[in-house]
């Protein structure tokens, strides 16, 4: 008598050689999100692209005057910086058939991927600018060291940039920090990151050392002919950002999938190929507030 096997019914039709699992696991990336440790400056929807925002005169002393003497008016040295947001788009082209055949990557899926990547984007505008810094520390082709770090800090204190201080790092940059730390005899505690601290420090916190905030990130660019990746050491008045709301009043409302605000994800139809794109847009820039708040650490890629 003939069995029914399972290799038997492969053959012919009667069982498919897999399935997808109702589980989905991410794929390996870095999801770190560097808004948190910028100023937000908010929108201003007033005729321009730009926005200049003012950094106040420093205070100064005053001088000693004589008794009914006239004093010498002071000059008040306001300074700017510069915001502009500049339109960045992700689109997603999903076939009739992606739709028909079903299975656990779906529409939700697809647009919280696309959510996820707004502060991606934030974050690789934000190392970009690294190169920039006027001050940095370290040694081309040299490990990153605990003096490295400490060096950054001195710097910073000089320029009267107070803390707390936020180290961004290339993933090697981390991993030479620890290794240098094992080797310091009393060295000041590291506190690794725990759960309650990603919950609220985000994703691509490491930890905390000497008052520093330390995330890693792979978005920390190369410099030196791709010998050296340029992290940096900064407080919260060095770097600044903000986001426009993408107002969808011109956009009919049948086609947004998502509006968030500052993300509007839309549908469009490509009926003749069979295609759906979902196209999401934001409106964002970051910049270089003040210089002397911020230090390059430039070391061994």
């Amino acid at each position: 008598m003939a069995n029914v096997t399972y290799a038997g019914l492969l053959s012919n039709g009667g069982r498919i050689s897999s399935v997808l699992s109702a589980l989905v696991q991410e794929k390996l990336h870095d999801p770190t999100d560097l808004r948190a440790v910028m100023t937000q400056v908010p929108w201003l929807s007033a005729g321009s692209d730009t926005i200049d925002v003012t950094l106040d005169a420093t205070p100064g002393p005053y001088a000693t005057a004589a008794e009914a003497a006239t004093t010498a008016g002071s000059a008040y040295g306001t300074g700017k910086f510069q915001l502009q947001a500049v339109k960045k788009t992700r689109v997603y082209s999903l076939t009739d058939l992606f739709g028909v055949t079903g299975g656990p990557i779906d529409m939700e899926r697809v647009v919280a991927n696309l959510t996820a990547g707004v502060g991606l984007t934030i974050t690789d505008l934000l190392t970009a600018l690294f190169p920039a810094i006027s001050n940095n520390v370290g040694a081309s082709g040299s490990d990153l060291t605990v003096a490295n770090l400490y060096s950054a800090q001195f710097q910073l204190n000089l320029s009267n940039a107070q803390g707390p201080y936020t180290a961004v790092l290339h993933p090697q940059q981390v991993n030479d920090f620890r290794t240098s730390l094992r080797a310091e005899a009393g060295a000041i505690q590291y506190v690794p990151a725990t759960a309650e601290m990603l919950a609220t420090k985000g994703p691509g916190f490491q930890g905390s050392w000497n008052g520093i905030d330390i995330y890693q990130s792979d978005s920390v660019p190369l410099v030196n002919t791709n010998a050296d990746r340029n992290g940096a050491l900064f407080s919260s008045a060095a770097f600044a950002y903000t986001m426009a709301p993408v107002r969808s009043a011109l956009v009919p409302q049948e086609s947004v999938l998502v509006d968030a605000g500052e993300l509007l994800v839309e549908i469009q139809r490509d009926a003749q190929k069979g295609l759906t794109h979902a196209v999401a847009n934001i409106f964002t820039g970051v910049a270089e507030a003040q210089d002397l708040a911020a230090v390059g650490i430039i070391t061994d890629a």
